[in-house]
């Protein structure tokens, strides 16, 4: 009898067992960096510059730029041209996919409208301020780095 009694408290422990395995809490996948999660906001553009002959930067921001956001969510990035609109000479408007790149703390960007690659190194990216430099390609004949400075 104590035998059967016992068999009955091990049943109810093993499936008390079970029904907490089932409930635990299911990991949905690796960890989101830092980077990555800094950069899943809209960014206001606030400056963009060239170095110069004489080795500083120069500005080349016009004031039409003052309301350009870029919108960086999960599923794609979006700069947008906002209000005031500009010519896309100084800046590329375009909508698409991206990527960070931690090895070389990039951002990679395949734009779908246009089709276009592009990849921004990453010079400063904290909680309110991210500062980027890539080679901007639109005019073949003189490929600029320019560095552009954004704030959320």
């Amino acid at each position: 009898m104590k035998k059967v009694q016992n068999s009955k408290y091990l049943l109810v422990g093993l499936i008390s067992l079970l029904f907490m395995q089932a409930c635990k809490k299911d990991n949905n996948g690796p960890d989101v960096p830092d980077k990555v999660k800094k950069l899943l906001f809209n960014w206001r553009i606030t400056g963009i510059t060239t170095p110069s002959e004489s080795g500083t930067d120069s500005s080349i921001s016009k004031a039409c730029m003052s309301d350009d956001l870029i919108k960086f969510t999960q599923a794609g990035f979006d700069f947008d041209d906002g209000a005031a609109k500009c010519d896309s000479t100084l800046f590329f408007y375009s909508k698409g996919n991206w990527a960070y790149k931690l090895t070389d703390d990039s951002i990679q960007l395949a734009a779908t409208t246009p089709s276009k690659y592009l990849s921004w190194k990453v010079l400063l990216l904290n909680d309110s301020i991210m500062k980027v430099r890539y080679t901007d390609s639109l005019n073949p004949a003189k490929k600029l780095v320019k560095t552009i400075s954004f704030k959320h």
